[in-house]
This record gives C-alpha cells, sequence and structure tokens, in this order.
C-alpha cells in the first residue's frame, strides 16, 4: 500500500536554446520596473547583463540592477538590494546568476512587503505579507535554485548560514537557456556541477523522497554523472551544457519536495566557516557521508550505479554494486582535482563538534536516509580528516 504522497511544483518552466529572448513577453504582465538581481563582475564582464538589459529596455521596461551579490550571500546584501527594490517601486524581481544571485532576488522578492526586519524571517518569523513576482534566470548548472522555495543565506555577525524558506520565494517563472552556462569558468563548472550532483544522490535517497521526486533525481544524477567531465573538458560542448543545466533543473524540483541530507547539513556551517564554494564543500562531504548511509539506502545506491552507467555484470551482491557508484565519484572527484581530506576545506579539527551541533539543527539532517548522532557526525568528520 502506497503512503499519501505530495509533490509540488509552482514555477512554470521555459526550457531551450534562445529561450531568454522571451524575457520580454513575460513581463508584459507583471509591470514595467523590474530589478535585476545579480553578481558583481562575471554576468557584467561576459555581456549577459547587457544582453537582458537590451532586452528589457528595448521592451520600453525600466530596469533597475543590483549587482552586489557575493558568494554565500549574506544578510546585509539583501537589505540593500530590498531598500533599492522599494526605493525604485520595483513590479517584479529577476534573478540572474548562480545559485547566489537567485536566492538574493528570491528573498528580495518574497519579503517585498514584510514589515519586520530581516533577522525577524532568518530567525524562522512567519512571512505574513505577499511578495511581487519573481523571475529566475540561471546562468550555472548546479544550484537548482531557479524552482526552490527557499533561499540559503549567511548571518555574518552571528556565523550562522540557513535557508528562509517560504511560498513567496518560490519563482512564478524560470528562464533556462543553456547557452548562458557555456561562458562558465571551469571551477565553477565544476563546483555547480558537483553541487547538483550531490542534490540528485540526496534527494533520491532521502526519507521524505517519492515515486515523483524519484524519477526527477534519477534523471539529474543520470545527467550530470555522464556529461559533467564534458563540458570540463569542452566548456562549448552545447549538447552536454544543454544536458547539465536540464540536470541542474531536475536536482532542483527533486530537492524541493525531497530535500536534502547530512552532505547539505554539514556543509552550511562548514561554508559559513571557510567562505569556500559550497558546491566544493558539498562534494569533499559525498563520500564520507554516503559511505556512512550505505547500510540504509544501498539498493538505491545501486541504482545510482546503474544510472551512471557503470558495468555491473558480475555484481550478484546490491551492496557491492552499491559500491560501485561510490567508486565511481571518487574517480571523478580526483579527475576535478577535488581534495580527498575535509582539512583541506580549511577547518580545524578543534572546530568539528561545534560544526557538529549547527549541522543537527538543520532541516537537511530530518530527511538523511540514516538516522546520525553528533557522534556519528563527529566520526564521519573525524575519519575522513
Amino acid at each position: 500500500m502506497v503512503p499519501v504522497q505530495t509533490f509540488e511544483m509552482t514555477t512554470k518552466v521555459i526550457f531551450g536554446i534562445e529561450s531568454l529572448r522571451e524575457l520580454p513577453t513575460i513581463g508584459r504582465t507583471l509591470g514595467k520596473k523590474v530589478l535585476v538581481v545579480t553578481g558583481k563582475t562575471a554576468l557584467i564582464d561576459n555581456g549577459v547583463l547587457h544582453r537582458v538589459e537590451t532586452l528589457l529596455n528595448g521592451a520600453g521596461f525600466q530596469m533597475t540592477a543590483f549587482s552586489e551579490v557575493e558568494p554565500e550571500p549574506s544578510l546585509d546584501t539583501v537589505r540593500k538590494g530590498l531598500a533599492l527594490g522599494r526605493s525604485i517601486q520595483a513590479d517584479w524581481v529577476i534573478g540572474l546568476g548562480g545559485g547566489s544571485a537567485m536566492d538574493v532576488a528570491k528573498a528580495i522578492a518574497g519579503l517585498f512587503g514584510g514589515e519586520n526586519e530581516l533577522e525577524f524571517y532568518f530567525d524562522g518569523g512567519k512571512i505574513m505579507q505577499p511578495g511581487i513576482p519573481l523571475v529566475t534566470i540561471p546562468t550555472t548548472s548546479g544550484s537548482g535554485a531557479e524552482v526552490t522555495h527557499f533561499a540559503v543565506l549567511s548571518d555574518r555577525v552571528r556565523k550562522i548560514k540557513r535557508p528562509i524558506e517560504g511560498n513567496s520565494f518560490a519563482a512564478c517563472i524560470a528562464v533556462i537557456d543553456p547557452q548562458l552556462s557555456m561562458s562558465t569558468p571551469d571551477q565553477v563548472t565544476i563546483y555547480s556541477g558537483l553541487d547538483a550532483l550531490t542534490q540528485g544522490i540526496e534527494a533520491f535517497t532521502s526519507k521524505d523522497s517519492t515515486a515523483l521526486s524519484d524519477i526527477y533525481a534519477f534523471s539529474a544524477v543520470e545527467r550530470i554523472s555522464n556529461n559533467l567531465l564534458n563540458v570540463y573538458h569542452d566548456g562549448q560542448d552545447i549538447k552536454a551544457r544543454t544536458e547539465m543545466t536540464l540536470g541542474s533543473l531536475e536536482s532542483g524540483i527533486a530537492l524541493r519536495n525531497a530535500g536534502m541530507g547530512a552532505v547539505h547539513g554539514l556543509a552550511h556551517p562548514i561554508g559559513i566557516r571557510t567562505g569556500k564554494p559550497h558546491g566544493l564543500v558539498c562534494a569533499v562531504l559525498l563520500l564520507p557521508v554516503m559511505r556512512f548511509n550505505l547500510s540504509a539506502c544501498y539498493e538505491k545506491y545501486a541504482r545510482i550505479t546503474k544510472a551512471m552507467g557503470l558495468n555491473t555484470v558480475g555484481g550478484s551482491d546490491t551492496i557491492d554494486v552499491a559500491a560501485l557508484s561510490m567508486k565511481h565519484i571518487l574517480s571523478l572527484e580526483r579527475k576535478l582535482g577535488i581534495p580527498t581530506h575535509i582539512s583541506g576545506l580549511g577547518i580545524t579539527e578543534a572546530e568539528l563538534p561545534q560544526i557538529v551541533a549547527e549541522a543537527l539543527t538543520t532541516p537537511a539532517m530530518k530527511s538523511n536516509p540514516r538516522e546520525a548522532t553528533a557522534d556519528d557526525l563527529l566520526n564521519i568528520l573525524r575519519e575522513n580528516f
């Protein structure tokens, strides 16, 4: 008997080469004044922001750019963006870039009508007032943030990184043009791709996974694991870029419904301490956590092995087949230059107990396939330090 399951997808997706050209049509029903939220340099230097500006201004929109988003964005950045958006009386918001830019855009749009200080919502306060429409335009293949309903932000003062969640954070429309990822630097391609792979694996093995979320998670793992090396070796491979972009989208849909696990639970407190890219932190943690979870979800790991296209002939034991997926990920990460030890992230062993204490409070830990105590998490970190 299958238990009652839920699956939610509130964002309309427009996907394909040159789909960015649909932006003026999309905006007709949203209003004339638009705030475009993006990073500090990359999309300015490669001309993507200019292209968006040309499309919007040419169609009669009044565009204002907020190009101050940093990696692992802070509450202060959201505060500045909110102030700018309110000052121009923006009708809608565009999140243009990677996960950080889209997370800041989600917070600005979702909290636009909020009457409380930003910290109130960051600490779990309920969002009562409606936001304004949000359109997401990802330019990397990794975060899946274009279709999720939360924004991961950092409080630099208290050294806390966690998500603010609410239905008002969900984009009404995601415009996903694979061409926009073709100028992504190699390192960003690697880290964002491994982030998406981790998301697919964690959503697939989550306690909260469903038959529907599994479809997206499995496909995400399949697309990303079979194309990440291709885009690393040839960033202009449009077929591989398209597959990576689809895989990232699918991982976002999957985690939107199934949640994540211990990799992301640990990644947030490590990320706020080190400032290392989120995808890199996830990549270093992925194998240690998979080894810990193996006994609880080896059947699904065996399916991941098949998604990766590995030859399982002669693998009669499901656990042996499952272990092949981890062996493959180890090989992939070595080829991509990922450190094999957690100490390579720049944390000290003395910090581990506090990292574990913070990880245990994150929503991601609740959906990890194997229950993990503080001692379990400490062992995971110390054994791989």
